[in-house]
């Protein structure tokens, strides 16, 4: 730990600071009772007591807490008060490494600010030990003494406003002093302002004045806060902090910030004019004199959006003002809205002409096809369908265009879509691209390949992932046509790419026809909703080989890796999962593809090493151990608190205050992400399960209350689909997308074996899980399993919480024995239940088992989900059950004799439920640890090779591919599914030992 102290002359009081920063607390102690013997009883200082009262708080045993926390009282109440800086920042320090928040700190810091009020580092430290912890209140109370006791001074002025600030922007809308503190930073950020004078040599003279461009950011940042936008406006348009000024320096930020200021102003009028000068300055077509002297713009396309969305707006504003203007006087403002009405009448040519001068810029491309979107319904259509195609016309050779495309095709009529389509086809027929066929005559064109891939993405788009509606049904047969027609152009793509070295260099990663192979694997996958499950194999064998082929391919090892979840095959989940090589900068937004339920598939180490992923330079990098995966990922998340704290104090060291305000809500999103909790559950209950033993204690990162920021990037797992449809993301996604409400139980849960664990030590974390809000819809994000154990889990945390009452009085105990009886029959209720159903669960072959055909029904994720969570919750009730006998024969709380049967009877169901599910998992192991099922599946996959065409065209065709890759088909496929049950075979054979007699 850090403890900046000043004057320790004494070297007895140098060995105990040491001791302290090396974290060497038992030596400490010893040299601090040493130090106190040598001295006399009114020699022994304020700083002495504070450092043992730290460091007796950082001991394991509860007596020398309890010593420490004595010791610490104390000094809190104090009279005279403490007053020494060496003991504020040493109390200081230790309560910010135990994570404690005390007020009678801030009071401590301000009684020895008030007693030494010329002693500016004792101020700084005061504001720097709030500010750490993200105290703005007590931040902004440092700030004000400070600033009053050194009113010239730059820093504390300027700390004071960003306190100010952020207690407005974290403050409840409940509290009276939010609207107080966001007032006072907005009249000191005014202040800041005026006192700009054009004399540079005067303005460094005052220490309350803007001298940067990050000073003009960051106080409109205050003055949009509080929606000052007339103020903010005013700002800009200053010679002294304009844009144009010499602190403004003509940056793009500033007009950014402008144009977005305009537009939370409603002023429509004056935003169109500034964006459309912006535009129509840079064309590359003007020969007119600029009017705002850019040049070439920054980011255009904001520029594009704010202009048309300026539009749109006019259009519903001049309609308003036709209503009142008709009752309306003539004045100044029925004037300017009539100019406003008359304007608008010209926009869309003033648009149209704009756009001509930008033909091929993308940008203003876009632009184009929101407005035509956006126009009226009688004109809307022709005019989307003309832009839309122009757009891929242009940039159809790019990878980019269908994701620019997609928003816009989805919002068309059937009627509009057809017509886009067949100008689509036409003009690849005409360059050899056609859909039925392609011209082996024509040169090889990387840029071609890419405008194909493309319009094969717009007819998957379009036509084939649209759900099943009733009047409208896609034949299966179109379907089959379509992957086909994916497969025939992913053959062609690679055999031209690897013949000719003539690559884009957008390509340098991926073949141009990789997107092809994708696209027929996800065209595969929407017939597995139809149970055509060997369509999934197929997709499976595709995207595996594609990981081979272009390791750069993220949304395929995306994909992959979440229907290796979904299939049960876990360690090959794992596998993939290392090939992907994440670096610990993505851990917190990709983690989530490989954990998302994986403890309750496989929360086991990978055992066999005798198959890894076919790309063994990615594979040898290291044992693909989900277990370390999963300690790698947190261990991140506890160094990127540090990370993030100390980029925070150096921006704030650097007077950079807007870039100090964006690193703190990036700091918070990181601290409250969404994937750091569910790493936490899954790391919970992998523990419990396989029974593994960490080193480290993870509870400690989180800092309650928890208002959870979802960061998972869903962009790993393509979506290609229409926006009606379902996301291929839901598709593979083992079971429902979880959500805060799934979060929430899972943390019930946890904080509920937390306590049959550690018993009453665990009181003192309880508050790192949130309590559930009651949720009306919980089988949106749970399974059917996950919600039952979390109703068990209640249960059971009502029994702990009976027996937590000693000496309860006569009428309390027959309260309790009944509630004791009452949730005894609930968990004995359930528990025979599930033990009904799971006896029966090889005849419930659709839910639990992947039936591939008629000859091959594997173990699916919810085989494997519905045995691990359910074993889980046995463990959670024979602890609970546990517990309550000790604590009773300790207490003697209840008469449990009436009660005894019942937790015999629980007791032999949850040894009953082990043995069911051992049963199962034997039976299905020995099933799959031979090769008779190998041939049966390599034939669902390619066929057979005497099979025609006609018969099943996606297996011949994928027989063809593979033959013309490797020339033996079969040795690919038989591999493939060689390692796909040597998977199962690992997760059975985990599952059978951890439900074997003991």
């Amino acid at each position: 730990m850090e403890l900046a102290l000043r004057g320790l002359k004494d070297h007895s009081d140098q060995q105990i600071h040491d001791a302290i920063v090396q974290e060497e607390w038992r030596h400490a102690l010893q040299m601090i009772e040493k130090r106190e013997k040598k001295l006399k009883k009114g020699q022994i200082n304020d700083w002495l007591t504070a450092c043992k009262a730290s460091v007796l708080l950082m001991l394991p045993e509860p007596v020398k807490r309890r010593q420490g926390r004595v010791l610490l009282d104390s000094l809190y109440s104090k009279n005279p008060p403490v007053v020494d800086f060496n003991a504020a920042e040493t109390l200081q320090s230790f309560a910010e490494l135990r994570h404690e928040s005390d007020p009678r700190m801030d009071t401590l810091w301000m009684q020895a600010a008030n007693a030494q009020p010329t002693d500016e580092q004792l101020h700084k430290h005061w504001f720097l030990s709030r500010f750490r912890m993200r105290d703005w209140q007590g931040a902004r109370k440092a700030g004000m003494t400070y600033t009053k006791h050194f009113p010239n001074k730059r820093d504390p002025f300027f700390w004071t406003i960003f306190a100010n600030f952020m207690a407005s922007r974290t403050l409840p809308d409940e509290n009276s002093e939010k609207q107080l503190c966001g007032t006072m930073a907005y009249r000191m950020c005014a202040k800041a302002a005026e006192a700009v004078v054009l004399d540079q040599d005067q303005e460094l003279r005052n220490g309350r004045v803007i001298r940067t461009l990050d000073d003009i950011v960051f106080l409109l940042d205050v003055y949009e806060s509080q929606k000052k936008y007339e103020e903010a406006l005013e700002l800009l348009e200053s010679d002294r902090t304009g844009i144009g000024s010499k602190i403004g320096r003509r940056s793009w930020k500033l007009v950014t910030s402008k144009i977005r200021l305009l537009g939370s102003a409603h002023r429509w009028l004056d935003q169109f004019k500034f964006c459309f000068e912006l535009l129509e300055d840079a064309s590359p077509v003007n020969d007119k004199p600029q009017v705002h002297g850019f040049g070439k713009l920054g980011n255009d396309g904001y520029v594009w959006t704010a202009l048309v969305n300026a539009a749109l707006s006019l259009k519903v504003s001049s309609w308003m003002t036709d209503r009142a203007a008709t009752d309306a006087e003539t004045s100044e403002t029925a004037v300017r809205e009539a100019i406003d009405r008359n304007f608008y009448k010209n926009t869309r040519l003033a648009v149209a002409s704009l756009l001509d001068g930008y033909k091929m810029d993308r940008n203003a491309m876009c632009a184009g096809m929101f407005w035509a979107n956006n126009l009226e319904r009688d004109v809307r259509g022709e005019n989307l369908a003309t832009k839309t195609f122009e757009y891929f016309e242009t940039y159809g050779h790019k990878t980019f265009c269908f994701n620019d495309l997609q928003p816009y095709v989805g919002a068309m009529q059937p009627p509009v879509m057809q017509c886009f389509l067949h100008k689509v086809r036409a003009w690849l027929m005409g360059r050899g691209y056609g859909f039925s066929h392609l011209n082996q005559d024509k040169p090889f064109d990387p840029n071609m390949l890419m405008a194909k891939t493309n319009a094969l993405k717009l007819e998957y788009c379009l036509i084939y992932s649209r759900d099943k509606k009733p009047d409208e049904v896609i034949e299966e047969t179109n379907i089959e046509t379509f992957v086909v027609e994916c497969i025939k152009y992913y053959n062609f793509a690679l055999e031209n790419s690897e013949n000719n070295a003539r690559k884009p260099r957008e390509f340098a990663e991926r073949f141009p026809g990789d997107d092809a192979g994708l696209l027929a694997a996800a065209a595969l996958l929407k017939f597995c909703r139809r149970a055509q499950n060997d369509k999934k194999l197929r997709a499976m064998i595709l995207l595996d080989e594609l990981i081979t082929r272009s390791p750069a391919m993220y949304e395929v090892f995306g994909t992959l890796i979440l229907l290796y979840v979904q299939t049960g095959a876990g360690s090959l989940a794992a596998r993939t999962y290392h090939g992907l090589s994440i670096k610990n900068i993505q851990l917190p937004t990709l983690s989530w593809l490989l954990w998302t339920r994986l403890s309750t598939v496989h929360p086991h180490r990978l055992q066999s090493k005798d198959f890894t992923l076919p790309n063994d330079l990615r594979a040898s990098r290291g044992e693909a151990d989900p277990v370390q995966h999963l300690m790698q990922a947190l261990d991140y998340h506890m160094h990127l608190r540090e990370t993030d704290q100390q980029e925070i104090l150096e921006f704030l060291e650097a007077k950079q205050y807007a870039s100090l305000h964006r690193a703190i809500a990036n700091s918070l999103q990181n601290r409250n992400g969404f994937v750091k909790y569910l790493l936490f559950t899954e790391w919970a209950r992998t523990e419990r399960v396989s029974g593994l033993q960490q080193k480290r204690d993870y509870r400690n990162l989180f800092d309650p209350p928890a208002d959870t920021y979802d960061n998972r990037d869903e962009s790993s797992v393509p979506h290609w689909e229409h926006p009606d449809s379902m996301p291929l993301l839901l598709e593979v996604m083992p079971g429902q997308w979880p959500t805060d409400e799934w979060l929430s139980h899972q943390m019930s849960i946890a904080h509920t074996f937390d306590h049959v664990t550690n018993g009453d030590g665990s009181k003192q974390k309880s508050n790192v899980y949130p309590n559930p809000t009651a949720y009306s819809e919980p089988e949106k994000s749970m399974t059917r399993e996950e919600h039952s154990q979390y109703q068990t889990a209640v249960e059971c945390q009502s029994l702990l919480n009976l027996f937590e009452s000693k000496g309860a009085e006569e009428a309390a105990r027959t309260a309790a024995s009944w509630s004791v009886s009452a949730s005894l029959e609930s968990i004995e209720r359930r528990l025979q239940a599930v033990n009904d159903e799971l006896a029966t669960i090889r005849k419930q072959e659709n839910r639990y088992f992947w039936v591939i055909s008629d000859e091959v029904i594997a173990p699916s994720w919810l085989f494997f989900h519905v045995s691990y969570t359910n074993l889980d919750t046995a463990i959670l009730i024979k602890k609970t059950l546990d517990t309550v006998e000790t604590a009773n024969r300790k207490h003697r709380i209840l008469d449990l004799q009436s009660a005894s049967e019942k937790i015999t009877r629980i007791r032999k169901l949850c040894d009953k439920l082990r043995g069911i599910i051992h049963d199962v998992a034997v039976k299905l192991y020995d099933e799959f640890s031979s090769d008779r099922h190998h041939e049966p599946m390599v034939h669902s996959i390619i066929g057979r090779p005497s099979d025609p065409c006609e018969k099943d065209p996606i297996a011949y065709w994928l027989r063809d591919h593979f033959d013309r890759g490797t020339g033996n088909a079969d040795k690919v496929a038989k591999a493939y599914v060689t390692r796909l049950c040597q998977a199962w075979c690992e997760a059975l054979r985990n599952l059978c030992k951890l439900t074997a007699p003991s």
